[in-house]
C-alpha cells in the first residue's frame, strides 16, 4: 500500500513566539523528527506545508529532504490549519492510497505508532480513518484514506478537519504512546514534551556562563546576573528549609540568563525567544516574566516569583531595599509619569512577593550589601 505523510508546518506559532517546526528536540529540529517518522513508516512521499515561516522552514527542509520529501506553500495559512490540510493533500500524488496527517510540533510520536496504524488500516473491511489513542484520548497522526481528499477539499462546514472527520467512519487503536498526545503549542507544552523524552529543559550553570560569553554580555550584566542568582538561591534555600521545594538549578539558570538580551527592546521577551530556539523552554518561561508581573496572575511563590523579586532587589550587583529603589526611581523619573507608574507597579509586585514570603513562610530577604 502506498502511503504519504503530510506535515503541517504553516502555523503562526503565535503562542510560542518562534517557529515551532525549527525548535530543537534532542539534537534535531521538530521538523527533522517529523520527517524521520515518515521514513520509519516507509511512506512513499512526504509533503511539508509551509506558511508564515516559509523561508525558514523551506531552507531547513532543503538541507534535510530526501527525493520523496518536498514543500508546498499555503498562501492562505492565516485562515487556519484546515487550509493547510487542503494545500497538503492537493499536492499528494494520485496513486497515494492513504496519508498520515501530522502537525510538525507533534514530534514525540513513536515510529511504532505509525506502523500500528498501518497494520490496523490494512485489516479494515472498508476504508476508514484510523486514530492512535492513549489512555482513551485520541492523538496524532490519524491515517486517512486518500479517497477522502476530494471531500476534504470541498468541505466548508464547522470544526475544520476535526469537524470533517467526525462525519466519517473511524477506528481507534490503543497504542500506549503518550507521545502521540503531546504538542508544542506553548513553551509549557514544549517543556512537557522534552521532559517526556527525558531531555533537559534548561541549561547547566556552566552552559549559562558560556552563553553569556557568546552573547558578549557586558561585565556589569554578568555581575548583576550573579547577584540575582545568589539572591534567588538564598530565598529558595530558606524556603527549602521550611519544606517548600523548588527547582534551584532551574532558578539559577534563569537568573544567569534573564538579561542575556539586555540591549534589545523588550529584553525579557527577546531573551525568552532566544532560549526557546536553544531548546530551554523552562528557563524561557521564567525569563519572559522577570521584568513585569501580570496583575491578574495569582501570587504563587515559585521560581518565577523568586526570580522577579531577586531582580528587583539587585541594583547592578548590590542588594538595595525596595523602598530605597522606589525613592531613587521617583527622583530620577519625576518628569516621566508613564515610566514612573511602571516602576511603581513593578516594585509594588515585588513588595507583595516579599510580604508573602515574610508572612506565610517566615522568610526575609537578604540584608543590603
Amino acid at each position: 500500500m502506498k502511503t504519504a505523510l503530510v506535515i503541517l508546518a504553516a502555523g503562526l506559532s503565535s503562542r510560542m513566539g518562534v517557529p515551532k517546526p525549527l525548535l530543537p528536540v534532542g539534537g534535531r529540529s521538530a521538523l527533522e523528527r517529523a520527517l524521520a517518522l515518515g521514513r520509519a513508516a516507509l511512506v512513499s512521499e512526504t509533503v511539508v506545508v509551509t506558511g508564515r515561516f516559509r523561508e525558514e522552514v523551506e531552507a531547513a527542509l532543503k538541507k534535510l529532504a530526501r527525493p520523496h520529501e518536498r514543500a508546498v506553500h499555503n498562501p492562505r495559512y492565516e485562515e487556519g490549519m484546515f487550509t493547510s490540510v487542503q494545500a497538503g493533500i492537493f499536492a499528494l500524488s494520485p496513486d497515494a492510497e492513504a496519508f498520515f496527517l501530522l502537525p510538525a510540533d507533534c514530534c514525540a510520536v513513536s515510529p511504532d505508532t505509525l506502523k500500528t496504524l498501518l497494520q490496523t488500516y490494512e485489516r479494515l473491511p472498508a476504508p476508514a480513518v484510523v486514530h492512535p489513542a492513549c489512555k482513551g484520548q485520541r492523538g496524532h497522526p490519524p491515517l486517512i484514506p486518500a479517497a477522502f481528499v476530494r471531500d476534504i477539499g470541498s468541505y466548508d462546514g464547522p470544526g475544520g478537519m476535526r469537524g470533517f472527520l467526525s462525519r466519517y467512519p473511524a477506528a481507534e487503536v490503543e497504542t500506549g504512546d503518550e507521545g502521540a498526545l503531546l504538542d508544542m503549542d506553548t513553551p509549557r507544552d514544549y517543556a512537557a514534551l522534552l521532559s517526556y523524552l527525558g531531555l533537559p529543559t534548561y541549561p547547566s550553570e556552566e552552559t549559562c556562563l558560556a552563553l553569556l560569553r557568546e552573547a558578549g554580555a557586558p561585565e556589569r550584566v554578568v555581575r548583576h546576573s550573579r547577584a540575582v542568582r545568589d539572591t534567588a538561591l538564598y530565598l529558595a534555600q530558606k524556603l527549602r528549609e521550611r519544606g517548600v521545594p523548588l527547582d534551584e538549578n532551574l532558578l539559577a539558570a534563569a537568573a544567569w540568563l534573564h538579561d542575556i538580551r539586555r540591549a534589545e527592546p523588550d529584553h525579557a521577551g527577546a531573551g525568552a525567544r532566544y532560549l526557546l530556539t536553544l531548546g530551554y523552554p523552562d528557563a524561557a518561561i521564567l525569563v519572559a516574566r522577570h521584568m513585569d508581573w501580570p496583575e491578574e496572575a495569582p501570587l504563587i511563590i515559585d521560581e518565577a516569583a523568586l526570580l522577579y523579586l531577586a531582580d528587583k532587589l539587585a541594583r547592578e550587583d548590590q542588594i538595595i531595599p525596595l523602598e530605597e529603589t522606589l525613592r531613587r526611581m521617583e527622583e530620577r523619573l519625576s518628569e516621566n509619569p508613564e515610566a514612573l507608574n511602571n516602576a511603581r507597579r513593578r516594585l509594588a509586585a515585588a513588595m507583595e512577593i516579599r510580604r508573602t514570603l515574610r508572612e506565610k513562610y517566615g522568610v526575609e530577604t537578604p540584608p543590603p550589601a
